[in-house]
């Protein structure tokens, strides 16, 4: 095994501190019950002595689910509006990151323009509250990680991994992060990265296999934020049809992916029997519970992975409560404010990807109004029509994000330009085609959510991953996926 400690990732300032922002997100300490990592968040809850994050995320939850009940616009307003507001007070933490900036740019020139054109600015704002469940969705999976940690099933993950024969382990971590993912979405990495970091003799193979293994997940279910949005833009396709082309297309993926890495030593900690079987448990019970919900109620898959996250980690939190009372860690409401106060961290730095979606919504309800609809089209003529310009969309999205823009930027310009005319697709089909293609993008992109995850995850740096570590990857991806497309849609 490599003695060598892990490489220091060397990131330029501004991605540092983009860095520990996202760190907070997807990352849970490793000692939850550690209050010095977050002193001013265990101070107020502390003070408070109430878990107030949670509250307001089982009420936002709530909100969310009777707004998709209803299918009315009321609720879905009062939730963005009370969301949107909710980034007032937490403003110097996401003005100045990367998606802050790009949030503010986007929703500046989204209103002015539809001003400008004699728009429906009201109708433009009913569209954008529809990214609502999206910020809903992020704040619910948060809650799974330090759910998780208090149990302290972490390394039970590396042990799994461990059983795998030694040349289908990279296998096994694509293939844990893309069933983990549906559940605990970014949380998935840092599982698998806090786990295996500094235990593999390859640490940049094992971390590119839970790269890809996120984007893969991407294709099954709202794993992130990012598919959610998707979803809220094309709200006529069902998971069902999605998924039937999602599906081989992730297959695909993870063959791929098996044949390019290579063998992994690993040297893991031992783990009990129960320990294994409890994790394995944990890391299903969330995708379980969401498909349970999606065939017997009917929740949209991005509410249904949602609520799923709640009741799961209420259901892990009840577990980690005996295990602290046994250890004399505290009783419920201990576990519950050590909780809190992650969440509560979780919650304030998500406030970049809060503008960002909320901020996206605009410009798609801009791009579809009729006069932008045509202007746009006549821009964006040079792109081919049919499998070429599906082809080109593929590859050229991932590409311009390696400049560090966000690919949900391109999306909400591109999305209501590239319409299934003028690929020749059905409307599933250009719903996945923009899931495979911002999932690549998450790959290879330096500045992505899902890069910066995994350096600070396993210690790799960026520049061993991303383009680099990831672009033949990507490629052979996108042109399979293109002819997959062909087939399926």
């Amino acid at each position: 095994m490599n003695a060598n400690t892990p490489k220091r990732c060397d990131l330029p300032p501004s991605a540092k501190t983009t860095a520990e922002h996202y760190a907070l997100i997807a990352t849970a300490s490793d000692a939850i019950g550690a209050p010095a990592d977050f002193p001013a968040s265990a101070a107020r809850s502390a003070l408070q002595g109430f878990p107030t994050h949670l509250v307001m995320l089982i009420g936002a939850l709530g909100v969310a689910l009777l707004a998709e009940s209803q299918q009315s616009a009321a609720p879905y307003g009062a939730l963005a509006t009370a969301l949107a507001l909710g980034l007032v007070p937490t403003r110097k933490n996401w003005v100045g990151r990367r998606s802050g900036k790009v949030a503010i740019l986007l929703a500046i020139g989204a209103i002015l323009g539809t001003l400008a054109v004699g728009g429906d600015l009201i109708r433009i704002l009913v569209a954008a509250s529809r990214m609502a469940v999206v910020i809903v969705l992020i704040l619910c999976v948060a809650l799974i990680r330090p759910a998780l940690a208090e149990l302290g099933l972490d390394h039970a993950v590396a042990a799994i991994a461990a059983r795998a024969p030694r040349s289908l382990r990279g296998c096994a971590i694509l293939l844990g992060v893309t069933i983990a993912g549906l559940g605990l979405s970014f949380g998935a990495v840092s599982i698998f990265g806090g786990s295996l970091r500094g235990r593999t003799d390859d640490d940049a193979t094992a971390a590119r296999a839970a790269m890809r293994g996120l984007a893969l997940s991407m294709t099954l279910g709202p794993s992130t934020a990012s598919v959610a949005a998707v979803m809220a833009a094309y709200p006529h396709v069902g998971w069902g049809d999605a998924l039937l082309i999602g599906l081989p297309i992730a297959l695909v993926g993870i063959v791929i992916g098996s044949i390019a890495a290579r063998r992994l030593t690993i040297a893991a900690e031992p783990a009990s029997a129960r320990e294994l079987t409890r994790a394995i448990l944990a890391i299903l019970a969330v995708p379980a519970v969401a498909v349970f919900l999606r065939l017997v109620f009917g929740l949209s898959m991005t509410l249904a992975i949602a609520t799923a996250a709640v009741i799961v980690a209420v259901l892990l939190l009840t577990c980690a409560t005996r295990a602290a009372t046994r250890k004399q860690r505290g009783d419920m409401r201990q576990v519950l404010l050590r909780s809190d106060v992650q969440l509560g961290e979780a919650w304030a730095h998500a406030g970049a990807e809060t503008a960002l979606f909320l901020a996206c919504g605009l410009v798609l309800g801009f791009m579809r109004e009729p006069v932008i609809a045509e202007s746009a089209r006549a821009v964006f003529a040079f792109v081919p029509r049919g499998y070429p310009g599906l082809l080109v969309m593929m590859v050229g999205v991932p590409l311009v994000t390696t400049l560090g823009i966000h690919p949900m930027a391109l999306f909400a310009i591109l999305a209501p330009v590239l319409t299934p005319s003028i690929l020749g697709m059905s409307e599933p089909g250009v719903f996945q085609a923009w899931i495979v293609a911002v999932g690549l993008s998450m790959i290879v992109s330096p500045a992505s959510i899902l890069t910066i995850t995994t350096v600070l995850s396993f210690g790799v740096p960026a520049d061993r991953l991303c383009l680099r570590g990831n672009g033949l990857y990507a490629a052979g991806l996108a042109v399979i996926a293109t002819c997959l497309f062909l087939i399926l849609s």
